[in-house]
């Protein structure tokens, strides 16, 4: 793809790696930008004006609706962002009525994040149109190949995060 550095690292020549390496990255990268625009194309056919970003800090309170909420650094984390970074986010997000936020009743120090009735509503909306997408693409293929495609892709994102270093997220830290 273009814009992305085809340079193998380190000292490695790209025989080494295998005939047909270079072809498999570059369909990795071209199925990670469509999903990207389909996520971004979902994302912009509501009035929201809610961000892939912001959905993929919300996702995890879709299933936390009873709840007592979820602490700021756990929606930080799953969304692959900093505390500070969700936590402007959050205040977006709040002051569109997407979201409540309070103090944890068992530590003050921690700030939980409630879906409000419409945030919940427009997240359910943007979830199944997103789905939608996904199943007219993904009935092309046959029972055989959806399921052998799944477990390759399951595969993958497993050697792909074994490979990913990256701070863990702390949840019982102050936000």
């Amino acid at each position: 793809m273009s814009g992305i550095n085809s340079a193998v690292p380190g000292d490695h020549s790209r025989a080494a790696f295998g005939e047909g390496i270079e072809e498999l990255a570059q369909a990795a990268d071209q199925l990670f930008y469509a999903m990207r625009r389909s996520r971004t194309a979902s994302a912009g056919q509501f009035a929201s004006g809610l961000s892939v970003a912001q959905l993929a800090l919300l996702d995890p309170l879709a299933d936390a609706i009873e709840g007592e909420g979820l602490p700021v650094s756990r929606l930080a984390a799953a969304a692959d962002v900093s505390v500070p970074t969700a936590t402007r986010m959050l205040q977006q997000l709040e002051a569109k009525k997407v979201v409540t936020r309070g103090r944890s009743p068992q530590d003050g120090r921690q700030v939980l994040v409630r879906l409000t009735q419409e945030g919940a509503q427009q997240l359910t909306t943007m979830r199944q149109n997103l789905r939608a997408r996904q199943f007219t693409v993904l009935a092309c293929f046959t029972s055989e190949e959806r399921r052998q495609l799944a477990a390759q892709i399951q595969r993958l994102a497993v050697m792909i995060n074994d490979t990913t270093v990256g701070p863990a997220a702390q949840e019982d830290e102050p936000e």
